[in-house]
């Protein structure tokens, strides 16, 4: 009789393991699954970015071994006769790999709708790091990318503008360091970069946006970098966000007097063509 009632309570207890074990699979599939489709971009910012790869693009290093995808968005209503502003944004480590979509999320396709094309005309260059790589690895192929668009589009090349977020964030450090003449203002946000490169930044517009309760990039990472520019005497601008986590970028660039605004109204008298190595 014990034999019997103990069988009975282990297919109890393996029944309910499994039935755990089956619920888990089934969050975490579901929770992939939502996390997949957050990560999808609107429809209307896919139908309007043209698609693009570095290795079917004249005037890029067909010599590099990293192939960029890229979506570009081209003004509304763009005249023959006018040049425009080239936004690049460099996205963060979630948007990864290759399917030419991920990246148009947040500010690509925040830039897409109606009202904000309208304020801030302009071509943005929305490429997409491979998986395996990150931002700070890929300097001369972004440059030599940007150096294409530029050459093909009705670039303005006193209106040529920089920002990133996370990884991205320290992509748009490591960029305006080695290319600190071809960008007419730069907006890295919770990302980092060296502070022995500072230097170079010195006469380049910056303005870095951080969280102070950001859990992934700690803020000390951007008051590091702001730090040494002002150091060097630079004049570089920097918001903390009091109590905003890692997500510091969702406001920064929604705020229609803040920080685009901004951005938009420099311009560079250091031009400098990016030119590949």
């Amino acid at each position: 009789m014990q034999s019997v009632t103990f069988l009975r309570t282990f297919h109890l207890l393996l029944c309910w393991a499994l039935l755990n074990i089956l619920l888990c699979v089934g969050l975490n599939r579901w929770e992939t699954r939502t996390m997949l489709e957050r990560r999808q971009p609107s429809r209307m910012a896919l139908s309007l970015f043209a698609t693009g790869s570095t290795n079917q693009m004249e005037g890029t290093d067909s010599r590099s071994r990293v192939i960029l995808p890229f979506r570009l968005l081209s003004p509304a209503n763009a005249s023959a006769d006018e040049r425009y502003p080239l936004l690049i944004f460099l996205h963060g480590a979630g948007e990864k790999g290759d399917d030419n979509q991920s990246q148009l999320r947040g500010l690509p396709e925040q830039m897409a709708e109606s009202s904000w094309r309208t304020q801030f005309p302009c071509f943005l260059l929305a490429p997409q790091c491979p998986a395996q790589s990150q931002w700070t690895n890929l300097d001369d192929e972004l440059a030599n990318l940007i150096r294409a668009v530029m050459k093909q589009k009705q670039i303005d090349p006193e209106r040529v503008y920089l920002t990133g977020l996370s990884m991205g964030g320290y992509g748009t450090w490591s960029l305006a360091t080695q290319k600190p003449d071809l960008f007419a203002a730069v907006v890295p946000i919770c990302g980092g970069g060296d502070p022995a490169t500072a230097e170079r930044l010195v006469n380049v517009p910056i303005w870095a946006v951080h969280g102070t309760a950001d859990r992934t990039i700690p803020v000390e990472q951007s008051q590091r970098m702001i730090a040494a520019i002002r150091k060097a005497g630079g004049q570089a601008n920097y918001t903390e966000l009091e109590g905003v986590g890692h997500d510091s970028w969702t406001q920064t660039y929604r705020d229609p007097g803040g920080i685009l605004k901004w951005m938009f109204s420099q311009r560079n008298r250091r031009i400098s063509e990016p030119a590949a190595r």
